[in-house]
Formats: C-alpha cells, structure tokens, sequence
C-alpha cells in the first residue's frame, strides 16, 4: 500500500467502476497504460501511473476474536512516475509514501486503517466495552538487504481517534518473481504501548461484573502478536494484477493472557485475503 489517502471500502470500488470505463484498451496505447486525458489533444504517453485496489479478506471479527467474518477494505493506492518500476508492497503495509529513497533505504509517513470492537462481533463481549473503527498515522522505515529480493520493514503509527494507542509492526520478506508471479514470505512481529494494550485488552471491575465471563484484568506494553504472512501475486497485464494471501497472528505476552483473548477469544489469528488493482495512466 503506498500513499497515506484512506479510502472508505465502498468509495474505492465505485472510483474503480467509474474510472475502468473511460480508460481506452490497452492494446490501442503507445504505453503498456491506459491514459486519462483532460483535453481535446490526442493521447499522449503518461507522466504517472496510478495504482487504484480494493480486497476482500476473511479473518478475525476483532484482534483476539475467535469468530470470523468477511470484510472488504481499500488495499492498495500508489502514485509513481511513469517509466519508475513498480516497488513491492506487501499485504499487510500500511499506505506509505517515500519521501527519501537511497541505496535501498526509504523512509516517509504512513496510514492504516484499525478495526473496532463491539457487541453485534460477539455476544459474549456484552458489558465490555467498545472500541471504534479509526485510522492511524505515523512513519514507515525500510531496507533492502538483497535488492528486490530480502526487505525489513517497520512502520510505527499513532491512533487519530479515541484512545487506542500506539503500535510498532516490523516485519521481513523474502520476495520471489517468477514470471507473471510474485511470491513473498516473512515473519511479522507487533509492540504496542500501554494505551493500546489496555484499551484493546483490559478489563475494570465494572466490565467483568457486567460481563460474567471474565475477572478484572490490566494489560501492560510489550509485544502484542508475532506471526508470519505468505502472498503470491498473479499481473495478468500492466494494468491488472491480483494477489492472495495468508497471515497468522499469534497473540503473546499480555495479549494472550487477557480474559478477552482466553475465555471469550482465541490467540490464534488468522485471516486469508485477495486484492485486486488497477494501473492507469494519467498526462498533466
């Protein structure tokens, strides 16, 4: 995911159908992209690709749920020069955009989206209380070790509303192209701080008499998951491309010994997911 502009799941499929239908074929353009051209003059090659995607995925109905449910998201958005070669993104990036880049070194702001929490996730979390849908912002760092083959990625970024805390996510691919495909596989790993830990994990003494199913708890910093991600993706041309993948989250630590993990949850976590993207051209 590159660029932090967040997009609500069904404002990114409705700028994909507006926009397919006005881009010319592919075949009929002197660039391997389609071009939006704003004037009468005729199409020109493009000054930037863009990169539009939207997924579905299938995973826990909040972080430490045992129930699962479907959920479809923005999952990709980068704007890059034409003629710039297409950079690897894994699934689970935030929406970052470079602002130095050296030597295999980048770094720049990022954006994500973070789930919620609520009763209508589950039953059995009545009395607790709720967490909403935000969206967090902060900084991305990445190098790589093997020029487009081994990556380290961290990202740290901050909750924009409510008090959800801090997370720090880091992760490692090793990436493999062959031919149309491109695999990757990694280990992931997740800090978060004390507002973080607390709000998604504690418990007061109000909320497990409410409750009944769990006893009163207070969660502290320290490592929330670690787990691994595996994804291949299949470009069928320069414009489309889709991608499906596997992640497992392991809660640990403070995480894991919540009662909201182990008497109503699971610390096992995972989620399997396919994005679809669109590439287009665009001529100022």
């Amino acid at each position: 995911m590159c660029v932090p502009t967040i997009l609500s799941a069904s404002g990114s499929a409705v700028i994909l159908l507006a926009v397919s239908p006005l881009l010319p074929a592919l075949g009929q353009e002197a660039s391997p992209y389609s071009v939006l051209n704003f004037s009468s003059q005729p199409a020109a090659a493009p000054d930037w690709i863009v990169t539009l995607g939207a997924g579905a995925q299938y995973g826990p109905s909040y972080e430490g749920a045992s129930k699962t449910n479907f959920s479809v998201l923005p999952s990709d958005l980068d704007i890059r020069r034409a003629g710039e070669p297409e950079g690897f993104s894994a699934p689970d990036d935030a929406f970052t955009y470079s602002v130095f880049d050296s030597n295999g070194f980048s770094f720049g702001p990022a954006a994500d989206f973070r789930a919620g929490r609520s009763r209508s996730d589950d039953r059995s979390l009545a009395g607790l209380h709720s967490l909403p849908f935000t969206i967090d912002a902060g900084v991305f760092g990445e190098y790589w070790f093997i020029e487009d083959r081994l990556r380290a990625h961290i990202e740290i970024r901050q909750a924009l509303h409510g008090q959800q805390g801090m997370v720090a996510d880091l992760s490692a691919d090793w990436v493999q192209p062959y031919q149309a495909f491109t695999f990757s596989l990694g280990p992931r790993l997740s800090l978060a701080n004390g507002t973080y830990m607390r709000d998604s994990f504690s418990v007061s003494n109000g909320e497990a008499a409410q409750n009944g199913l769990v006893t009163p708890y207070r969660a502290t910093s320290g490592i929330k998951s670690v787990g691994a991600l595996a994804s291949a993706a299949y470009r069928f041309n320069p414009a489309w491309k889709a991608t499906l993948y596997y992640k497992y989250d392991r809660l640990v630590g403070n995480a894991a010994d919540s009662p909201i993990v182990s008497r109503i949850g699971s610390s096992n976590q995972s989620t399997v997911g396919l994005d679809l993207s669109y590439s287009f051209g665009v001529k100022f």
